[in-house]
């Protein structure tokens, strides 16, 4: 493996303690990579998440004409444009390198094959230095800087391709950024929504017009190839944690259970839960699941319906993933997630129709965020943490409490599919940046955590998300940018801390 930056190996050196992890009362180790009581959402695939994911720059790059989007029908299966129209210059944006943010070499090289002229442009270290098949430059280190590609040219007959952009010190068959791995080896479970379609809520999703590994194409209708979500857990030796969509047709269902099936070690056990929050009208999938259910006379109460008929939706789905791992059933979580703040969805659910979809579930889902306004006590820093962490206590006391009790008494697991603190402020941004920021979120965290593994009975939970910068859209990575140090992320700390890293 690659030597990290001194602000990786912090980390990293953190990562080791917490990958030791708890053992069960055997005595025998996870069999996950890192501890299997706490899991992250995994960030998505973008130039400005602060997060490199593939070692290869270009992956997931979308070109642009006039910096405008090109029309799909001028891009093949693997990303690139068929062709650039004379007097035409297409450019696409790549994703940083982690030692962009950490002040290490950044010295990229591009490869392809095929006929064109491609170039590189922004924020260089130095000009870009040209050959045959292959472009040579060095990105700016320090705030992360945006360089793009310019693809000038490139033949009908016989298109650039097979395009590869790379850290010179990357093995050349690398998938994955080193670091990326080593930051996720602690999680002993990666959940994959941001890498799923699920949110979008696709009217179809099948198997034909999947996301497959070709070239710097990564995506399709259901999100991520899951050649990658797969491939991302067994580097870092992690359970996967899938949202499938919710329209995703049979059988787009039955080979996507079989392929993970195939291909996540037996012995690691596979999470999967349908779609995400179809309690929550802000998605698609709710407001689906609500017209259906009521079509279908499932109930007066069209919200009631609407969770009747996912109930529906999840027992079918699960059918197939059961069918699929009858030979080992140990290593299938099925989920059902449901809204933490109103214990009465996850109540109706589980008891609809004299408790049907209980024999189609292993677990209770939720997600356990805690909030205050910002409107209110003060602009300073110090008086908000501490309201934040009366109300990360409570928020345990209450709604989780009230959960461990629907859990116990239908005889499934409680586990948390998202949380951590849910600051969204756009009109007091340094606001939420400083709270963020506080070391006192260390102490936060870590007992939100610990009072969680208390009402749980120690039970697994996937905290969203592992990086991401802080913006008016909120603060939800543990860590701002990748290698950041451990003395930036108190959140990140106060993890290691519940988990006995400390």
């Amino acid at each position: 493996m690659l030597s990290l930056t001194a602000a990786g190996g912090a980390i990293a050196l953190a990562a080791a303690v917490l990958a030791a992890g708890p053992r069960d009362a055997s005595g025998t180790a996870p069999t996950a990579g890192g501890s299997s009581k706490i899991g992250v959402n995994v960030a998505p695939v973008n130039y400005w998440q602060n997060e490199p994911t593939f070692a290869n720059q270009a992956m997931s790059v979308g070109w642009l004409d006039n910096w405008k989007q090109i029309p799909s029908d001028r891009v093949r299966p693997d990303g690139m444009p068929k062709s650039v129209e004379p007097g035409h210059t297409l450019n696409a944006i790549l994703i940083p390198p982690a030692s962009v943010y950490t002040g290490g070499k950044t010295a990229t090289r591009c490869t392809w094959k095929g006929t064109g002229s491609l170039s590189a442009g922004g924020e260089l270290a130095s000009a870009p230095f040209p050959g045959d098949h292959k472009l040579d430059f060095s990105w700016k280190a320090g705030k992360p800087p945006r360089v793009w590609l310019e693809l000038k040219s490139s033949s009908a007959a016989d298109p650039v391709r097979d395009l590869d952009c790379r850290l010179r010190t990357d093995a050349p068959d690398a998938v994955f950024t080193t670091q990326l791995i080593d930051y996720l080896k602690p999680f002993g479970v990666l959940r994959f929504l941001d890498w799923s379609s699920a949110n979008g809520n696709p009217a179809a999703v099948t198997w034909a017009t999947r996301g497959q590994p070709r070239g710097v194409s990564v995506g399709g209708s259901d999100g991520i190839a899951l050649e990658y979500q797969i491939g991302l857990t067994n580097a870092v030796g992690a359970s996967p944690w899938f949202t499938v969509p919710l329209n995703a047709d049979a059988d787009y269902q039955q080979r996507m259970a079989q392929m993970v099936h195939d291909q996540v070690p037996a012995g690691r056990p596979v999470y999967v839960e349908l779609s995400n929050e179809v309690w929550n009208y802000q998605f698609g999938q709710a407001h689906q699941s609500q017209k259906e259910g009521v079509a279908a006379n499932l109930s007066e109460n069209a919200f009631q319906a609407a969770q009747y008929r996912y109930a529906q939706r999840i027992i079918d789905l699960m059918a197939v993933w059961s069918k699929v791992y009858a030979d080992r059933p140990r290593d299938l979580v099925r989920v059902v997630a449901t809204q933490a703040g109103n214990p009465w969805v996850g109540e109706i659910l589980m008891d609809w129709n004299g408790g049907k979809l209980r024999g189609s579930v292993d677990a209770i889902a939720i997600a356990p965020y805690f909030s205050i306004d910002l409107a209110t006590g003060g602009t300073g820093a110090g008086p908000q943490v501490e309201r934040l962490a009366t109300a990360a206590h409570s928020i345990i006391a209450k709604e989780a409490t009230a959960y461990a009790a629907l859990a116990k008494r239908t005889g499934k697991r409680l586990i948390a599919y998202e949380g951590g603190q849910h600051l969204v402020d756009p009109e007091r941004i340094d606001l939420v940046k400083a709270i963020n920021r506080d070391p006192r979120m260390a102490a936060i965290y870590a007992d939100y955590l610990k009072e969680w593994g208390a009402v749980s009975g120690g039970d697994l939970f996937a905290l969203y998300a592992a990086t991401g910068p802080i913006t008016r859209y909120g603060a939800w990575g543990l860590r701002e940018y990748a290698g950041q140090s451990l003395e930036e992320t108190p959140k990140l700390r106060g993890v290691i801390e519940a988990r006995g890293g400390r």
